[in-house]
């Protein structure tokens, strides 16, 4: 019996001293598939207002022309990490807008636009761009992931003012968002 609550001790001892998962230092920067190391296809999807418009290719290369960079961000409302991210995000929209960095928040596959929308206001994310992806053009047609295959969340592609791609992060770390405008 002692000797349980000998190693029940360590074990808790040991988890105290390690860094939570949430807390990484840097930002994780994971290879950009080869169908976007150039330039984004062809998309269409919608833009989540009141109207839903289309949001294209097009629609994104003049948001892209107005900032140094424009941020993917890709989020789910089921994601704890995303809403960390988001959070973060909106914490942090006066020096986005002072850096030039544009966000498009990006709903993969989900199809309830009641729980998008409450998510949305929850985190007073609705001053950012949204789009919704229910049939996944931004993930299956950029090669994140392939036909019927889930995306890891959180995700980011970060683009220039020319809507080159310049990289993609895997997770969030203490620097986010600041290495959205970091050169």
């Amino acid at each position: 019996m002692i000797r349980v609550l000998l190693f029940v001790a360590f074990l808790a001892a040991s988890v105290s001293f390690a860094a939570p998962a949430s807390a990484i230092e840097q930002s994780r920067k994971i290879e950009l598939p080869k169908t976007i190391s150039d330039s984004l296809p062809w998309f269409a999807v919608r833009e989540f207002s009141e109207n839903m418009v289309p949001f294209t290719r097009s629609h994104l290369e003049k948001l892209t022309k107005k900032s140094d960079r424009t941020a993917l961000v890709y989020f789910a409302t089921w994601c704890i990490p995303c809403r960390v991210g988001v959070k973060r995000l909106v914490e942090n929209l006066d020096e986005l807008n002072k850096n030039k960095v544009s966000v498009v928040l990006v709903n993969i596959g989900e199809r309830d636009e009641g729980a998008i929308k409450k998510w949305l206001q929850k985190l007073n994310a609705s001053v950012f761009t949204v789009v919704v992806d229910p049939f996944k053009r931004l993930t299956e047609g950029f090669g994140l992931v392939k036909e019927n295959e889930e995306i890891s969340l959180p995700r980011t592609i970060v683009l220039d003012s020319a809507m080159k791609p310049l990289f993609m992060l895997s997770e969030e770390g203490q620097d986010w968002p600041q290495v959205l405008w970091t050169k």
